[in-house]
């Protein structure tokens, strides 16, 4: 299982994250141990406000061992900042509402295919339409 480490301190490293993680993966009498596959960090720019965020994705080789840090450590203060940490979901083609939308709600997509707007734009009323055919024959009349 992946674990997904949200919004964390700008300074951590590889080794700081191991060294949280350990004592939680190494179990109890009766709990099932679990390692460290792969640490990887993503960090990410805010061109406009110049802010930037670091996440980190963990692979646990073992889904209990994964879930016990999930529960563990989710908000809580890592490095004096408190982090949110969830199980990682790859999203897929199969799951992804957006493609998928015509099957839960005709409505909706029947108005995604159609033009919202056009109904609004060949409304007409009679006898409001004026032909000007030159600017000679459009004058004021006092």
């Amino acid at each position: 299982m992946i674990v997904f480490f949200r919004r964390i301190p700008e300074g951590t490293i590889r080794q700081d994250l191991i060294d949280v993680l350990e004592p939680i993966l190494k179990g109890k009498v009766f709990q099932k141990s679990g390692q460290i596959e792969d640490i990887k960090f993503l960090t990410l720019k805010d061109t406009q406000t110049n802010e930037i965020e670091v996440h980190a994705l963990v692979s646990v080789n073992s889904d209990t061992a994964a879930k016990r840090v999930i529960k563990k450590l989710n908000k809580t203060a890592f490095k004096g900042k408190h982090i949110a940490v969830r199980e990682y979901l790859h999203r897929s083609w199969h799951n992804d509402p957006r493609i998928n939308m015509h099957e839960w709600n005709r409505e909706l997509a029947e108005n995604r295919k159609s033009d919202r707007r056009g109904h609004k734009r060949k409304q007409s009323s009679a006898g409001v339409a004026v032909k000007i055919s030159s600017i000679k024959n459009f004058s004021r009349r006092i």
